[in-house]
């Protein structure tokens, strides 16, 4: 559709979706003379034939009066011309206008050259003047006319604005009429729009995912020793700032630019990697790791193993005094009485087993504790609990040979010793590993380690100071780690690497249910744009039609005809 102005416009899958103007040129429309009827044509021919007639008239027809465009006489003297010739050719033209009336009895009808259709810029003939108009959108509500032209009979036309001549388009209306689009919306139509509406304010939303996730990033850092703030400068907390902003500025960017379906996939999966991230975080269980931070030994930037230095006074065990038991499902300790009456919990340091007499508890790993303790049920005790007849109060603990006990099962003490003075030490050049380092990894750490190893004092804040002004030598059968708890922290603590494991499950989860809820949200959003424009696009076709006088022919996009003119007529 070529024209030359942009004065009617297309409804177009920009204007239904999206409220842009379409880039679609139209020529300048203007509206010819008013409505003529061929009633009035008709009664300047029976005028000019009256004259003709008339007593005393000369040979010639003499001046005709002019008649409209279009209408078939011409104006003006018509030379040589008899009354008699006259009174035919007008009585001709009245008899084909009549003809003409009998196609479309409320319709307008013109003898002139059709400007339609197959027959446009032939000979004059019958002619239907049809006009293309906007249904109420006149100043006060009347239909509206846009283009007027003249359509032979026997021919048919779209009822399209391209199918009317530049020259008949209404032009004091520039601008202010929308007309259909030739075709109703694709889904690929609607994908484009939506693409480009995904890609709008992509700047400010891509500074604002920076900023939102520099922020959570910040709060979601790491302290450094001794600080337990919120938000902060510490070093964690600024990696993990810089970290956030950089994911949170990518994910807006590729949501901005990966069009609506790539971009709300992105999106969902982002968000719901994290709200999954974090869930996982929040009920996250798992085994303790060792607790390993950044520290600075000697002016140099290193990771340090936190941990304990003790020392204690042996129990009198070897004299029968005194028996203690180990928990072999939660580590805890109970010393008790020569009868295994009395039993109390108690820390106890430097633990050997009965059933390991030659290595410490720390140093007997699972393969270990399995063959020589959990495979021979006589070794296994179990703890009691005696209580009033009412059963409200308890009233002593002790320990019973067999295992079978609801506290699990428990194994017998050869030799430990109560803590008697502790010293916070790190170990340096310890370092970590991506899911943390567990206390089977200290095991091997220490067999590995057992000479060349330098233990600092900690300060308050993680600060190192030097133990040579001790008067003890410590070693690292002395050294004790601190282990970092999945419950340790506050409700989020991203930091807590006994979380990792689950923070990153919910992360996956989440990310997989995320991108599979983008994927059938766009989707659904896609279709659901389409079913409301293709309504739109169809509700549009009903508020432009094309007409003749009083005779509806068609909506917009509706083939309209004007009927053949009849030979019996």
């Amino acid at each position: 559709m070529k024209t030359n102005k942009n004065s009617i416009l297309h409804y177009s899958l920009f204007a239904v979706l999206i409220g842009m103007v379409p880039m679609a040129a139209f020529s300048a429309i203007r509206v010819g003379n008013h409505s003529r009827s061929y009633a009035d044509a008709y009664n300047q021919v029976n005028a000019a034939v009256s004259a003709a007639r008339a007593p005393g008239a000369t040979t010639q027809m003499g001046s005709v009066p002019a008649n409209t465009a279009g209408s078939g006489v011409a104006s003006g003297t018509v030379p040589g011309a008899t009354a008699t010739n006259a009174g035919d050719a007008a009585s001709s033209v009245s008899l084909e206008m009549q003809r003409c009336s009998m196609i479309y009895p409320n319709g307008e009808f013109e003898l002139t050259r059709p400007t339609l259709g197959r027959g446009a810029g032939g000979a004059s003939t019958c002619t239907a003047v049809v006009e293309l108009r906007a249904i109420q959108a006149g100043q006060n509500g009347e239909d509206l006319i846009l283009a007027r032209a003249n359509l032979a009979a026997g021919d048919s036309i779209r009822c399209n604005i391209s199918e009317f001549p530049a020259a008949t388009h209404n032009n004091s209306i520039s601008g202010t009429v929308v007309v259909p689009a030739d075709n109703p919306p694709t889904m690929d139509d609607v994908i484009r729009v939506m693409n480009e509406e995904q890609k709008k304010n992509a700047g400010i939303r891509i500074a604002t995912g920076a900023i939102m996730g520099a922020l959570v990033g910040n709060m979601s850092g790491e302290n450094d020793a001794g600080n337990d703030s919120l938000m902060g400068t510490d070093r964690g907390k600024l990696r993990n700032s810089a970290i956030g902003g950089l994911a949170g500025a990518a994910l807006m960017a590729g949501n901005a630019y990966a069009g609506k379906m790539g971009g709300d996939i992105i999106l969902s999966t982002g968000v719901n990697a994290a709200a999954g991230g974090m869930i996982g975080n929040i009920i996250a269980t798992g085994d303790s790791v060792l607790r390993i931070e950044d520290c600075e030994i000697d002016g140099r930037d290193t990771s340090c193993l936190w941990g304990m230095l003790v020392t204690g006074k042996d129990l009198n065990l070897a004299s029968g005094n005194e028996t203690a038991f180990y928990n072999l499902a939660t580590q805890e300790t109970y010393v008790c009485d020569a009868n295994m009456e009395n039993c109390k919990p108690e820390e106890l340091i430097s633990i050997v087993l009965t059933a390991q007499p030659d290595k410490y508890i720390d140093e007997i790993d699972q393969n270990e504790l399995n063959e020589s303790i959990f495979a021979d049920p006589s070794k296994h005790f179990h703890l009691e609990k005696s209580t009033t007849p009412d059963g409200a109060q308890s009233t002593g603990v002790s320990i019973k040979a067999g295992s079978g006990g609801t506290d699990g099962d428990f194994v017998q003490i050869a030799s430990a010793a109560r803590i008697d003075r502790q010293i916070a030490a790190m170990i340096p050049d310890v370092r970590d590993k991506a899911f943390g380092m567990k206390q089977s990894d200290w095991r091997d750490w220490k067999r590995s380690h057992q000479s060349g190893v330098t233990i600092y004092g900690r300060g308050a804040n993680g600060v190192a100071y030097d133990l040579s002004m001790e008067n003890t030598e410590y070693t690292l059968n002395d050294f004790k780690p601190m282990m970092v708890d999945a419950a340790d922290g506050g409700i989020i603590d991203l930091g807590n690497k006994a979380r990792l494991k689950s923070t990153l499950i919910g992360a996956g989860a989440g990310g997989a249910m995320g991108a599979f809820v983008g994927y059938q949200g766009a989707q659904t959003d896609i279709e659901n744009r389409w079913v409301t424009a293709t309504r739109e696009y169809n509700d549009s076709l009903q508020k432009v039609y094309c007409a003749t006088g009083n005779r509806f022919l068609g909506f917009y996009n509706d083939t309209i005809f004007i009927p053949s003119l009849s030979e019996s007529e």
